[in-house]
């Protein structure tokens, strides 16, 4: 995102908007740079397009309830107008007011992860003969594990069906993978062959997924894979001791999926 570019993002925004004074202007634009290498032109038209929702929202007519059968429209009150002007703009002013807005360490934090993931995703195709497949595991413990959530006085609560066995077991029902739901069942482990849609289908299977067929499969998640080598495959009836493995089928222009968190 060059700097031609903020700038005619910020034109728009001043022909569709409210008028900005200049100095909010180069607030903004400064704000907007610190992130344009790493967000690029769709985090930036979101943040434009949440400030330009915002002074619309401000701009809009009031309704009061004056005791009639329905409420009456009113102009805004000058100072409390002003007010939520500046409370809006200020949201915007800095990166670091900017960064809070947008949840932005988040957001490239999740983008970070996506990205690396990818590059082992590609990786792990060349090692297919000897770790025809991944076993799904924890690596890193969160406080609030997937399958559970924070109840009141800060109790954990089970939220049914959510935990990773159980997005496992549903990915293989999904993907058709009769074997490698054979394998949870009489072991408890997470193993699927590169090749099975099982990894697409675990990326997709609930609404916090990122939609990638690599972890992270969701957002804040302590989950990951690891080769499962050959021999162990076979003796899990995984792979045929004469079969040759195949690897992930995937369309590389769809392999890095962020879609939008909160």
């Amino acid at each position: 995102m060059s700097d031609s570019e903020i700038q005619a993002i910020l034109k728009r925004l001043q022909a569709e908007g409210p008028p900005l004074p200049a100095a909010t202007r180069a607030a903004l634009a400064k704000s907007l740079a610190q992130y344009k290498g790493e967000l690029g032109a769709d985090m930036i038209d979101k943040t434009v397009a949440k400030l330009l929702d915002g002074l619309k929202s401000i701009a809009k007519p009031g309704l009061e309830d004056r005791g009639g059968a329905q409420p009456v429209e009113v102009g805004q009150n000058p100072a409390s107008l002003v007010g939520r002007l500046n409370d809006l703009l200020k949201r915007f002013d800095s990166s670091g007011a900017l960064a809070e807005t947008m949840n932005l360490p988040f957001k490239i934090d999740v983008a970070t992860r996506v990205t690396n993931g990818a590059g082992r995703f590609i990786t792990d195709q060349t090692d297919v003969d000897e770790y025809p497949a991944w076993e799904l595991h924890r690596i890193y413990d969160r406080d609030v594990p997937r399958g559970f959530m924070r109840g009141p006085k800060g109790v954990l609560v089970e939220v049914p069906d959510d935990d990773w066995p159980a997005r496992f077991a549903d990915a293989c029902t999904a993907a058709g993978d009769d074997e490698a739901l054979r394998v949870f069942n009489e072991t408890g482990r997470m193993i699927a062959l590169k090749s099975s849609g099982v990894w697409d289908e675990l990326g997709n299977n609930r609404d916090d997924c990122l939609g990638n067929p690599f972890p992270p499969f969701a957002f804040n998640s302590g989950y990951g894979v690891d080769g499962v080598p050959r021999l162990e495959c076979i003796e899990l009836g995984l792979l045929a001791t004469d079969e040759k493995p195949e690897g992930s089928k995937f369309d590389f222009s769809k392999l890095f999926s962020l879609p939008e968190a909160a």
